[in-house]
Order: C-alpha cells, then structure tokens, then sequence
C-alpha cells in the first residue's frame, strides 16, 4: 500500500539570492535612467543658454578704420645729369687809347644828393658813350697841319698836269714840223724828253698828293683816337684803373668791359654724352646765390676735340636773361629726361608674405562697405621717396585702383576701412 507523499509548498526566493535575468534587468532599467536624467539636464541648459544669449545686447563691430588713398595714375617723371661750372660774361674788352696823351674827361653818372660822380666799376653805359677823352690840342694841331701840307700837293699836282699838257703840245707840234723836215732829229728828241720829265713830275704829284691825303687821315683819326667808347650794347665796367690829368701811353690799359646782357657756363663733359648735345639744345639752369630761381640755357659752344689731360669736352650753355646771374657765381646745368611712370609713395609699400616681395592695399567695394585688400606689386625703380610700379603683372595694380597713402602696418586684408578724401 503506498503511501502519497505530500507536495511541498513553493518558498519564496530571498532577495541576496536573486537570479541573475533580474539582475540584468534592474541595471538596464537604471543605465536608461541615468541617461534621460543626463539629456533633460543638458537640453534645459541649452534652452537657458539660448533664452540668454537671445536676450543678451549684441557686441559692438569694430569702428572702420580712416585711410588716406591715392589714384594710380601716370606721371610724368624729370631725371637728369647735373654739371656745375663758373658764370662768366658773354663777352669783355680791355680798352685803350691808341694815342698817348693826358686825361682831360671822365664820364660822369649822377650820383646821391643830386651830384654828379666819375664812372666805376657796376655802371652800365650804352652803346657808343665816351667813357674817356684826352686832350685833343696836339692832335688838332697835328690835323691842321696835314691839312695844309695835302693842299700844297695838290696844288703842285695841279701845277705839274698844266705842264705836262703844255709839253704834250709842244711835242705833237714838233712831230708836225719833223713830217714836213721843218724840225731837225734831236729837237724832236729834245721835245719827247720833255713831256716824259713832265709826265714823272706829275705822277711824283700825285704820290705826294695821295700821302698828303693819308697823312691827313691819319691826324683824323687820332684826333677821333682821343675820345674812348664803350662796345657793347650792354655795357657794364668792370674795372677802370686811370684817373683825370694821368698821362697815358698807347695800348695802356684803361678800362675793363663786359657784357652781362647775356652770360655763359662752361663746364667739361665727358665723351658719353657729348654726342647727345647739339648747338641751340636748351636746358635748366639754377644756382645757391639766387635760391628759387631757375633760367632757360641754350647750348652756345661745344668744343670739338677733348681735353688732353682730362680727356673731357669743353662746353658752354648761355642765358641770354640772367636775371642777377653773375660772373663769378657757381650754377648748375641739368640736362633732364621725361619719361611717365605710375608712382606711389614708399609710405604706401609694406613688406609681402616673403623677403623678396611687397604689398600695398586696395580699397575696393564690398556689400556696402569700404574694405582693403592685400595686393601684391613689382617695380621698376625708386625715385626720391617714390616707388615706380611695374604695370601689366598678374594680379596687380591697375590704372585707377585707390590705394592707401600710408598707415598700411596696421591694416589686414579684408579690414573695414573710411576713406579720408
């Protein structure tokens, strides 16, 4: 007989003694958890953040930056060689006397305090004044008795014709007479001597007449000798060495004068250039003594041989309007050349990406707004404080761009910028 055996009843699991799926469970259940809690948390700050940023004032832009531009344009570049040489007069003479005798008359100028004063050196005197006179009494004299004598031989050449024409008829007479044998041989003879002596005692009369006239003359002009004239249309004294009542002796030096209408430079060249000088070439002339002024030279000599020694070309420019250009004074000859270039001041120039490159800025138009762009740029040549761009390179420079003058260390591509006309 069996006996049933009675089924146990569950018993309940005890918590440290959780299978291991429930396990798995609770800790994916807290993970997710976690997770939301995390997202919520973020999302809530953002939405904090963007309601504060939305409310918040909005930052100031940078005020634009005030520039000073210049166009690129062509100009017209003057680049030259410069020689220095002494001013001297066009022209000068040393006068004097051809005659000896003393000093009667100085020419007189008015001077201050409405007197009257001899001529020195600085005055001016035209054409054909008397400077100076000796006395003219000895050679008066000298005249009138050259007078006489030249009417005494003509008189006697008068005289000498008359008895030349008297044997002329005698002798043709006699011829007559001779034809018809009515005249012996050496009475004609006789006759044809006579009217050959006649015929050399007029032609002495004649020469004593001809240097009668010269001996005349020549009284004449040193009467006319006494009295000195100036040359020139122009002319200025430069040095007067006698005096009233000095006794002088011909070809004595008396006065010094030069003709400062127009002066001349001369200077030296060297054989490079001569070839490109031509007589009448114009060219620029200044000086230190007349500061700011500046004369219009015209080539006047140009020598054709070199020196010996310095192997240079002697050359002289003249400026027929000096204008207070003296002799004596140092002046300065340019012989300049044109060309056009584009220029930009060195202070518009700042340093490229690399050593060997340069940059400038280009103010161009952008939405609205005044903007400057880096550019970069080549050139040619520096000119005083000028740069001479080279045109045509790619992405450079063109004709018309505005470019800032100066001020471009604290600029950046892309910089907003005022333009200061």
């Amino acid at each position: 007989m069996s006996t049933d055996s009675p089924t146990p009843a569950p018993t309940e699991p005890s918590p440290f003694f959780a299978p291991k799926s429930t396990k798995r469970r609770n800790s994916t259940l807290g993970l997710v958890g976690l997770v939301l809690t995390t997202a919520a948390a973020l999302t809530g700050r953002w939405l904090l953040a963007s309601s504060a940023a939305a409310h918040a004032p909005k930052a100031a832009e940078p005020l634009p930056v005030s520039v000073r531009v210049l166009p690129v344009v062509e100009e017209v570049v003057s680049s030259g060689l410069r020689y220095s040489g002494v001013v001297k007069e066009l022209r000068k003479a040393e006068l004097s006397f051809r005659v000896s005798g003393t000093v009667t008359y100085l020419h007189q100028v008015a001077a201050p305090g409405d007197r009257m004063r001899d001529i020195h050196e600085g005055d001016t005197l035209a054409r054909g004044a008397v400077i100076a006179r000796l006395d003219p009494d000895d050679y008066g004299r000298e005249r009138g008795q050259a007078a006489e004598r030249l009417v005494t031989a003509r008189a006697r050449l008068a005289q000498a014709k008359a008895n030349t024409e008297q044997a002329q008829i005698e002798f043709r007479r006699n011829e007559q007479l001779s034809r018809r044998n009515s005249l012996s041989v050496s009475e004609l003879d006789n006759a044809r001597t006579n009217l050959k002596g006649m015929v050399a005692t007029e032609e002495a009369a004649e020469g004593d007449v001809a240097s009668a006239r010269i001996g005349l003359e020549q009284a004449e002009a040193n009467l006319r000798y006494c009295s000195l004239s100036v040359p020139f249309d122009q002319s200025t004294i430069a040095a007067r060495v006698i005096d009233n009542n000095e006794r002088v002796t011909p070809n004595q030096r008396t006065f010094t004068i030069v003709d400062i209408s127009s002066v001349v430079i001369a200077f030296n060249v060297p054989d490079t250039l001569v070839g490109r000088l031509s007589i009448g070439q114009e060219v620029e002339v200044t000086t230190d003594a007349l500061t700011g002024q500046r004369f219009v030279g015209v080539m006047h000599k140009i020598a054709s041989s070199a020196d010996n020694i310095t192997r240079t070309y002697p050359i002289e420019v003249r400026v027929d309007d000096p204008k207070g250009l003296r002799p004596g004074m140092v002046a300065t000859v340019v012989f300049r050349k044109e060309t056009k270039a584009y220029l930009l001041p060195l202070t518009a120039v700042a340093a490229g990406p690399s050593a060997q490159s340069l940059k400038v800025y280009r103010v161009e138009d952008e939405g609205g707004k005044s903007v400057v762009r880096e550019v970069p740029m080549a050139f040619d040549d520096v000119l005083d404080n000028k740069i001479s761009l080279r045109m045509g390179v790619d992405n450079s420079l063109r004709p018309g761009d505005r470019v800032v003058a100066s001020g471009v260390h604290r600029l950046r591509d892309g910089q907003a910028v005022r333009v200061v006309e």
